[in-house]
């Protein structure tokens, strides 16, 4: 009797769930059946199943689907951009690596301070080496009336100055640097363009440096000789404070004899310091605007001393 008591309630309750669920399935239209309980798995199954939804978006499964999802468009950016930072910033650019600009400085600047005459090696070494004199001698050009129309105008010193030069008067500057590079058949073209310089700008006011060079040793009465190109070096170091200058008036001297060198350094030298602190900004001078101006004239109005001659 107590059995078949206790089986009673789990044979009502078993009723009433079957009750329960005729009842839902009426109301619902057999749209609510009762779904299966999974079987629990194993930590084998788990682990495969894991591996298996790793693998399906790894190795090429998930190159494609990046590339679906347009990482094509990012590898496209990515590749203009190289191209960008490879492409030469002006005509004639060479884009150089650190180690590569620091070997060119150091050869560059052997050979111009051995040979000061060679405009290439003193190019080379003035573009590897002058960042900071080429962009404080920018900024200065800024703040300069004349200094920002030459930076905005770009002007060029070119054969076709040289013409303008030749129909200058007597006494003035134009005629005389026309004297002057006729003299030495110097060309203004044949000078070599800059290269290694990483900045525009910056590459233009090289170039302007680079082109009123002849008008230095004119204004200033510095002959092309050893001696002559080393103390407009000095001078040079004086007014930018590019390192090359100073290393080659210092190295160069060495070619010189023993009175030369001491004329150098006892005379010459004093001397660009003290004119190159005194005369006007010469990276700042519009000097194609000058050339029918009285060269005594212009001199006193730039503060140009000039350099003083060996007996």
């Amino acid at each position: 009797e107590k059995r078949a008591c206790s089986e009673v309630p789990v044979m009502s309750s078993t009723r009433a769930s079957a009750g329960v669920l005729r009842v839902l399935r009426a109301r619902l239209g057999g749209a609510a059946s009762p779904c299966a309980v999974p079987e629990p798995r194993s930590g084998r199954d788990l682990a495969r199943a894991r591996f298996s939804r790793c693998a399906s978006t790894s190795g090429a499964e998930f190159d494609a689907a990046s590339r679906a999802t347009g990482s094509g468009d990012g590898s496209e950016t990515n590749a203009s951009e190289t191209d960008a930072a490879t492409a030469p910033l002006y005509p004639g650019h060479v884009r150089l690596t650190l180690a590569q600009k620091a070997l060119l400085a150091v050869t560059s600047g052997v050979g111009a301070s051995l040979f000061p005459e060679r405009a290439d090696l003193v190019g080379a070494a003035n573009e590897t080496t002058a960042f900071f004199a080429l962009r404080a001698a920018r900024d200065r050009m800024r703040l300069d009336e004349a200094g920002r129309r030459i930076l905005n105008d770009r002007p060029r010193i070119t054969d076709l100055t040289l013409e303008q030069a030749h129909a200058c008067a007597p006494g003035t500057l134009g005629k005389t640097w026309a004297t002057f590079m006729n003299k030495r058949r110097f060309d203004p073209n044949d000078r070599p363009p800059v290269k290694f310089v990483d900045d525009e700008e910056l590459a233009y006011v090289a170039t302007r440096w680079r082109e009123t060079h002849d008008m230095w040793h004119v204004l200033f009465e510095c002959p092309t000789t050893v001696q002559g190109e080393l103390a407009l070096k000095a001078l040079e170091f004086a007014q930018t404070r590019a390192p090359a200058p100073a290393l080659a008036a210092l190295v160069a001297s060495a070619r010189l004899t023993r009175e030369d060198r001491r004329f150098l350094f006892d005379r010459l030298v004093p001397w660009a310091r003290r004119a190159g602190a005194r005369a006007a900004d010469l990276v700042c001078l519009e000097y194609e605007k000058e050339l029918d101006a009285d060269l005594l004239e212009l001199r006193m109005r730039w503060r140009i001393d000039v350099a003083p001659k060996q007996e």
